[in-house]
């Protein structure tokens, strides 16, 4: 896509922190225009602050600015591509005083939540002390990364924890580097083990409102249907790509999620949380319930989350299942019904199929740990 320099004049507002939350306000709609922001600083002398995005054609530039900055004169031109090398290299070079640094804005309007788990399949087929090896080391990667990013463990048990941090980058980065770091331990067991990750942000100044609690439940959502790769929304990958440039993504270890799968999501964990125990719950209800054909939801579903709408189901009632024995929620007949299935020789079949462990013998796993 072609290249845009967006120069605003600011009539005087030239404090860094007021210059950031207008960044942020472009970067959490660009997508709506199909805008991105790659870069911004502040010209000083000129009192002029310049924004470089990538954009399928000025328009769309255009009707981003009259959305967030209506009142603030601006000029936009078309720009070579060979002009990107230069204005980043001005951005690495100016002073702290010219340049717009959004780790400045002590307000931290965005919250991002990170949540991480190695609650895989195959976890229970491990010897119980190559098991506790592995949780020790993961525990003890997501304590030294998240205090090295700066980060706050806000919940954790044995197989998942969940993190906030103050900017995209530094939830993005604590990520890749436990991502890397637990890569070799699952590597040496030689088992489909995977540490699935979730990533989500929230623009707020107080953190106790239910918006930040409907980020943390997308992080957690995100992290479920996560395979081997780092999920993030588009939001908090866009502000990473605008607050660390010089930092390259090698390979596909995060994958962006649009704010129209967000919502897919969103829509089908909804459905699912409140109807998982109904025995006649089946993938023509999800249909009908998400306005999609059979074709349609299968072709998302498949690529979102890997699976069929009715494996989907069954993969949900036994992970909800799982949950259940661990927190002693009763006894196996109990659970087996309570999670949607029609028979307790049917559900250890399928729990067998699926964790490659009975429930009996997953209760004495449990004891063990």
């Amino acid at each position: 896509m072609p290249y845009f320099i967006d120069n605003h004049e600011l009539n005087g507002d030239t404090q860094t922190k007021t210059i950031a939350e207008k960044h942020l306000k472009d970067i959490k709609v660009q997508h709506q225009y199909h805008c991105r922001k790659l870069g911004y600083w502040f010209d000083e002398k000129r009192k002029v602050a310049f924004c470089l995005f990538e954009a399928p054609n000025r328009s769309c530039i255009e009707q981003l600015h009259k959305q967030e900055h209506a009142n603030i004169p601006n000029h936009i031109i078309e720009v070579d591509s060979r002009i990107i090398d230069f204005f980043l290299k001005q951005i690495e070079t100016k002073s702290q005083s010219e340049k717009v640094d959004i780790e400045s804005v002590s307000t931290h309007p965005l919250a991002t939540i990170m949540v991480l788990s190695i609650d895989s399949n195959d976890l229970y087929n491990l010897r119980t002390a190559e098991r506790r090896a592995l949780l020790k080391a993961f525990r003890k990667l997501v304590a030294d990364h998240c205090n090295h990013f700066k980060g706050s463990i806000i919940l954790r048990d044995q197989y998942a924890s969940q993190l906030t941090f103050d900017t995209a980058s530094a939830a993005v980065l604590c990520a890749l580097k436990i991502h890397k770091e637990f890569s070799p331990f699952l590597k040496k067991l030689q088992q489909k083990i995977f540490l699935k990750i979730g990533i989500s942000g929230c623009f707020l100044k107080n953190i106790s409102t239910i918006e930040f609690e409907q980020s943390v439940k997308l992080a957690k959502r995100l992290c479920y249907i996560a395979a081997s790769q780092i999920l993030a929304t588009l939001e908090v990958r866009n502000l990473f790509q605008s607050e660390s440039m010089k930092v390259v993504i090698k390979g596909d270890r995060i994958k962006s999620v649009s704010p129209d799968d967000v919502r897919f999501i969103t829509q089908l964990m909804d459905y699912m949380e409140k109807h998982w125990k109904n025995h006649n719950l089946h993938a023509s209800m999800l249909e009908h319930h998400m306005g999609c054909s059979k074709s349609q939801i299968y072709r998302k579903m498949k690529t979102l989350t890997s699976q069929s709408p009715n494996s989907f189901i069954k993969t949900y009632r036994l992970n909800r299942a799982k949950q259940m024995l661990r927190n002693k929620s009763g006894n196996i007949s109990e659970i087996a019904f309570d999670t949607g299935f029609s028979s307790p020789s049917y559900f250890s079949k399928c729990f067998q199929k699926e964790y490659g462990i009975t429930p009996s013998d997953f209760q004495m796993v449990l004891a063990e740990a």
